[in-house]
C-alpha cells in the first residue's frame, strides 16, 4: 500500500484505539450499530450496507476499463485487518495471514465466492475492482463468529482495510 494509504489506515487505527471495544457477548445487532457509529462519526462517510457489509471506498475506478471483481474470479489483495475494537491482527504481508487462510501474498490468488474466505470478505470483494481500495467492515457472524482466531477474540466485528491489485477472469 501506498505510504498515504497506511498513514490514513494508522490514523484508523489510532482512533480505533479511543473508541469502545467490542465485548465479548456483544450481539450482531450491538455490532452493528457500532460499525454504523463508528463510519458515521469516526470516518466521517455515508453508512452503505449490502448483504451484511459496510462498505467505505477510498478510492473508485469509474473508468470504461474498470474490472470488476465478480463471483469465481481469482484476486490479488493488499490489505490490513483488525478487530472494530483495535486489535490489529493480520495484513497481506505476514504470517498470520497464511495460517488462518487468508494469504494474498503476490504468488496466491484467491477466489472471490468460492467459501474459501470468511464472508464478509467475500461479500465485500463483490463490490469492487481492480486497483480500488475500500474499508470492509462487517459483524462477526460474516467473521470468525464464535472462534478465537490468531490475536483476533471471538465475536468480533472486522475492518479490513483492501486493496484490489489484480482480476483473473475466469
Amino acid at each position: 500500500m501506498s505510504r498515504s494509504n497506511l498513514y490514513g489506515f494508522f490514523c484508523i487505527l489510532l482512533t480505533l484505539a479511543l473508541t469502545p471495544s467490542c465485548k465479548e457477548d456483544d450481539t450482531e445487532e450491538n455490532q452493528r450499530k457500532d460499525i454504523e457509529r463508528y463510519i458515521t462519526n469516526t470516518l466521517r462517510a455515508t453508512v452503505d450496507e449490502k448483504d451484511g457489509v459496510y462498505y467505505v471506498p477510498l478510492s473508485v475506478d469509474s473508468s470504461p476499463e474498470r474490472v470488476a471483481v465478480e463471483t469465481g474470479d481469482l484476486v490479488t489483495l493488499e490489505y490490513e485487518a483488525m478487530t472494530l475494537g483495535g486489535v490489529h491482527f493480520a495484513t497481506s504481508n505476514d504470517s498470520m495471514a497464511v495460517k488462518y487462510s487468508i494469504d494474498t501474498t503476490p504468488a496466491r490468488k484467491l477466489e472471490v465466492g468460492s467459501g474459501k474466505l470468511i464472508a464478509g470478505l467475500d461479500r465485500g470483494l463483490l463490490r469492487m475492482a481492480k486497483g480500488e481500495q475500500a474499508v470492509l467492515l462487517f459483524p462477526f457472524t460474516l467473521g470468525y463468529g464464535e472462534e478465537h482466531v490468531g490475536l483476533a477474540p471471538s465475536q468480533s466485528a472486522l475492518i479490513f482495510n483492501v486493496l484490489v491489485t489484480e482480476v483473473e477472469k475466469r
